[in-house]
């Protein structure tokens, strides 16, 4: 008898479905257009990519329908819906650091003592708009500053309400500076007071000068914006007649580090943190400290007295930055430029500057 053969079935293979472009009712010779994203990379050739949580994955290649493939153009307005915008700020707190929003929030309202309330609305983990309600609320806090947060700077611009807010930088720090001794014909013109305080931050800069009258003080007071991602500058060396360097203070400055001169952290979270003192070129003496019960601002006298932290005086070892190892060379007719001066700083061997008249 012959021996049985078991056999299998072979599956019925469905018919492929139909191509994304023959929608019912539709040309089938017509491609429909698929929605492209801005910021989502291309896919890569072998067609694979990751799945992310941003809503712009999702939306990529999708078969548009309707009222879908017409764009609302607000481009031809967008100068007159920019103009409508105003006091709305965006900043972020110049830290590697985790911190509570609600916590930021409640700081800055009280730090800013605004007399219309204010809206914070988070658009990041470490950044955030800020609405304010009034023109006084608006110049106090945008003018006023560093805002510190937990010993951090806000870094903070005006935004528009429209561009995207991973375009902003978010890199300058708005600090008031002293620079001590500054001889007095370079603090009666504002011009020449500007060039001064750009050794130090970057426009737009305000001076504090009596144009054409002798200063009051003994040190030029300047408002600049520092970036973030620079190191302090120390001093100024200027030549005129002869090279001389003058020291650079700080009135309010965030968290920075002894050892890089960079805001942001301290000395001991730069790297691993282990850096000897005769290793720190930058330190608390670069502070303008208040005293206790002494104004500062208006009225007669000096806008407020400062002393020395720990009274290590000015010490400058090492090699200077970049900023402070140009010279600012003033020959003729007030002008100046940029060059090395002939003569030797004027620092002692203690590291104190030799500068009579500045204490």
């Amino acid at each position: 008898m012959a021996e049985k053969v078991a056999t299998v079935p072979v599956p019925q293979v469905p018919p492929p479905p139909p191509k994304p472009d023959a929608v019912p009712g539709g040309d089938p010779g017509k491609e429909k257009p698929t929605v492209q994203t801005a910021g989502t990379d291309e896919v890569e050739a072998s067609g694979s990519k990751e799945v992310g949580d941003d809503l712009e994955d999702r939306f990529e290649g999708l078969n548009l329908r309707g009222e879908e493939e017409t764009d609302l153009d607000f481009s031809e307005e967008i100068d007159e819906l920019i103009g409508d915008v105003r006091w709305l700020a965006i900043f972020r707190v110049h830290t590697s650091k985790s911190f509570s929003h609600v916590a930021l929030f409640k700081q800055m309202r009280n730090a800013w003592a605004t007399a219309q309330t204010v809206t914070f609305k988070a658009k990041g983990e470490n950044l955030f708009l800020a609405q304010f309600h009034c023109l006084g609320d608006w110049d106090r806090v945008m003018e006023g500053g560093p805002w510190l947060f937990r010993g951090a700077a806000l870094v903070m611009t005006e935004y528009d309400g429209f561009t995207n807010v991973e375009d902003y930088k978010l890199d300058k720090v708005l600090v008031w500076i002293r620079i001590q001794g500054i001889p007095e014909g370079l603090m009666k013109k504002k011009e020449l007071a500007e060039k001064v305080a750009r050794k130090v931050g970057e426009p737009p800069i305000k001076v504090i000068v009596n144009e054409g009258v002798l200063n009051f003080s003994k040190y030029l007071r300047a408002r600049v914006h520092l970036d973030v991602n620079k190191p302090l500058v120390r001093i100024v060396p200027i030549t005129i007649k002869e090279r001389k360097v003058y020291p650079v203070q700080y009135e309010k400055l965030p968290d920075f580090c002894d050892f890089c001169g960079l805001m942001g952290h301290i000395v001991t979270e730069c790297g691993d943190g282990v850096h000897g003192k005769d290793q720190c070129q930058w330190g608390d003496w670069l502070e303008v400290i208040f005293e206790p019960n002494i104004p500062t601002g208006g009225g007669r006298g000096t806008t407020g007295r400062f002393v020395f932290g720990r009274g290590r005086g000015v010490h400058v070892p090492g090699e200077p930055n970049i900023s402070e190892a140009t010279d600012m060379d003033w020959g003729t007719e007030g002008s100046f430029s940029a060059g090395h001066g002939t003569r030797k700083r004027l620092i002692g061997v203690d590291g104190t500057v030799n500068m009579p008249g500045i204490w």
